[in-house]
C-alpha cells in the first residue's frame, strides 16, 4: 500500500514535538540555575503541602501494586521481574513473563533513562491493568522494547516525559512518546491527575490518549479512584474508551487489596460496549520486602462471546531490584 502524505507527515510531526519539548526542557533547567526571590505566599505553602500529601496516598499504592503510574514519575534504577499462571476457563492454564527494567544515566541530572520492558505501558493498558496484571487471553503479547526516557518534574503538579524506543515485535518497530501529567488538587482529600499522550509507531502510526483520574483519600488506609480513559489512532476502532473504578484499601506497609469495575467500549465500526469486568487484587510481600505475591480472582463478560460470565484467576510472583 502507498504511503500517504499523512502518514509520511506524521512521524515527521511527532518527532518535531519531541525535540521542541526536549529543548523546552533544557531551557528550563538552564533558567531554574538562576537565583529567585523568594516570593512564596501562605496560600502556595498550603496548596503544597496539600500536594504532596494527597501525592503521597496515590503514590504509595501505585508503587506497592506496581502501577504502571508511578513509571510516570522520575525514578531510580530498578528491575522487575514478573512471573503470572492465569487459569481461564476457556484456555485453560497460561504462563507469562514480564520484565521492566529502568536505568538511570549517571551525570545528567537523573531525568534521563534506559528503558528495557515488555510491559504495556500504553495509557488503556494502565486504565484496565492498573495493577499490571497480564493480557487478557487472546490479546496479543506487547513485544520487547528498548527505549531512552526524558522525564521532568517542573514543579509540583506538572511531569512530563518525552521517550523515543524500538520495539522488536515483528522486527524492528520505532516509537515516540509524548506525554504530560497535571495534578488538580480539589481539597484535602481529593485530587484531579489529566493525563495527555502523543505517539507515533512505524506499524500502527499516529495516535493520541487521555486519561483523567479522580482519587478520594476515604481514611489513612484507603482510596477510592476513578478513571476515564480514550484512545484514538489510525489502528484503533474508532474511539475506544474506558471507564473504571477501584477502592484500593492497605491493611500494613506489606499487604494490601484492590476492589475494581470497568466497562470499556468502541465507536467503530459501531458504537457499543465491548466488555464488563468485575475483580479483586490482594498483593503482599513476603520474606523479603522486594518479594511479592499476587492472587487476582475476576469475572468478565465480553460482547464476542454473547456476554457470557467467564472466570479467571492470576496467580504472580514478583521480584524487584533497586529503590525509587
Amino acid at each position: 500500500m502507498p504511503t500517504t502524505p499523512a502518514r509520511r507527515f506524521t512521524p515527521l510531526l511527532v518527532l518535531t514535538l519531541f525535540l521542541l519539548g526536549s529543548t523546552f526542557s533544557f531551557a528550563a533547567d538552564k533558567e531554574s540555575a538562576q537565583p529567585e526571590p523568594a516570593t512564596e505566599t501562605l496560600v502556595d505553602t498550603t496548596h503544597s503541602s496539600i500536594s504532596a500529601g494527597l501525592n503521597s496516598a496515590s503514590q504509595w499504592f501505585d508503587d506497592f501494586f506496581g502501577d504502571p503510574r508511578i513509571d510516570e514519575e522520575p525514578a531510580g534504577t530498578m528491575l522487575r521481574l514478573r512471573g503470572s499462571t492465569i487459569m481461564t476457563e476457556a484456555e485453560g492454564v497460561s504462563f507469562k513473563g514480564k520484565i521492566k527494567l529502568n536505568v538511570e544515566l549517571p551525570n545528567l541530572k537523573s531525568r534521563y533513562q534506559l528503558i528495557l520492558s515488555n510491559e504495556d505501558d500504553d495509557l488503556s493498558a494502565e486504565a484496565a491493568s492498573g495493577t499490571q496484571s497480564p493480557e487478557r487471553p487472546g490479546v496479543q503479547d506487547k513485544g520487547t522494547s528498548l527505549g531512552l526516557q526524558y522525564t521532568k518534574r517542573t514543579n509540583q503538579n506538572l511531569i512530563y516525559s518525552n521517550r523515543v524506543s524500538i520495539d522488536y515485535e515483528d522486527g524492528l518497530n520505532p516509537q515516540l512518546k509524548t506525554r504530560l501529567r497535571y495534578t488538580l488538587p480539589v481539597s484535602e482529600a481529593s485530587q484531579f491527575n489529566f493525563t495527555q499522550a502523543l505517539t507515533w509507531e512505524n506499524n500502527e502510526g499516529f495516535g493520541q490518549e487521555n486519561r483523567i483520574d479522580f482519587d478520594y483519600t476515604l481514611n489513612d488506609q484507603m482510596l477510592l479512584r476513578t478513571t476515564g480513559n480514550g484512545l484514538f489512532s489510525e489502528s484503533s476502532n474508532g474511539y475506544e474508551w474506558l471507564a473504571l473504578q477501584q477502592l484500593l484499601t492497605s491493611f500494613s506497609h506489606k499487604k494490601a487489596m484492590t476492589f475494581g469495575s470497568y466497562v470499556r467500549g468502541e465507536t467503530r465500526p459501531q458504537n457499543h460496549v465491548t466488555e464488563y469486568v468485575l475483580f479483586t487484587e490482594y498483593r503482599q510481600s513476603f520474606i523479603k520486602k522486594w518479594l511479592f505475591f499476587e492472587l487476582r480472582p475476576e469475572i468478565n463478560w465480553q460482547r464476542e462471546h454473547q456476554f457470557k460470565a467467564a472466570t479467571a484467576f492470576t496467580l504472580t510472583l514478583e521480584v524487584r531490584f533497586g529503590e525509587r
